[in-house]
C-alpha cells in the first residue's frame, strides 16, 4: 500500500480534503489547545487537544474552518515516527523536528506536559507546512476522527453597524 494519497478521491473526511489542498489555497495550523489527565484503572494518561485550523488563502467567500482532535501521547509518538520515516524516504528538505522521548513514569508532571507540548506545535508546524506530508496516508487516517466545531465569529446587529457621532473617539465600546 501506498504511504501518499494519489488524489484528494481517497480522502474521507472535510479536513483529509483540505489538506490535500495546496498551500497557496488553504493554509493549516495546528496547535496543542489543552491537555486533560484522564484516570482509568489501568492508569493515569494525558490527553491533548488539539486545534486545527483551516484558512482559505485567495477566496473571501470561504470562512476559516477549525478542527479538534483529542489524542494521546502515544498515537503522536507512532505518528510521528511513522512521518519522520517517510521524511527520510523521499528525501523531503529540512530537519524532522525532534519529539519528546515517551516516558513510563512521571508522565503527567506539567513540566512533561509543557515538553510534549511544545514538541507537538512543532511537530504538527512542519508536517501542515509540508504539501507532500499533507497528503501522508498516516496523517489522513489520524485527522478522520476529527470533529469540526462551528466558527464562532461576531454576529453583525443593526447597533454595530450604525454611528452618528462626529469623531470615531466618540463611539461607544462595542
Amino acid at each position: 500500500m501506498s504511504s501518499l494519497y494519489p488524489d484528494e478521491s481517497y480522502c474521507t473526511t472535510d479536513i483529509g480534503r483540505l489538506l490535500f489542498q495546496p498551500k497557496n489555497e488553504w493554509a493549516v495550523t495546528g496547535k496543542v489547545i489543552e491537555a486533560t489527565d484522564v484516570k482509568q484503572i489501568t492508569g493515569t494518561h494525558t490527553d491533548y487537544v488539539i486545534e486545527i485550523k483551516c484558512v482559505p488563502r485567495n477566496n473571501i467567500e470561504l470562512d476559516d474552518r477549525f478542527f479538534t482532535i483529542t489524542s494521546r501521547f502515544r498515537e503522536l509518538n507512532r505518528l510521528h515516527a511513522s512521518l519522520s520515516k517517510l521524511h527520510k524516504q523521499l528525501y523531503l528538505r529540512g530537519a524532522f523536528p525532534h519529539f519528546a522521548a515517551p516516558r513510563l513514569l512521571g508522565s503527567c508532571e506539567p513540566s512533561v506536559i509543557a515538553e510534549r507540548r511544545r514538541c507537538i506545535d512543532d511537530f504538527l508546524a512542519f508536517v501542515l507546512d509540508s504539501e507532500v506530508l499533507r497528503k501522508a496516508r498516516v496523517l489522513q487516517e489520524w485527522v478522520e476522527k476529527a470533529t469540526e466545531r462551528p466558527n464562532s465569529g461576531q454576529v453583525a446587529t443593526p447597533s454595530s453597524l450604525l454611528y452618528e457621532g462626529v469623531n470615531i473617539m466618540d463611539a461607544p465600546n462595542m
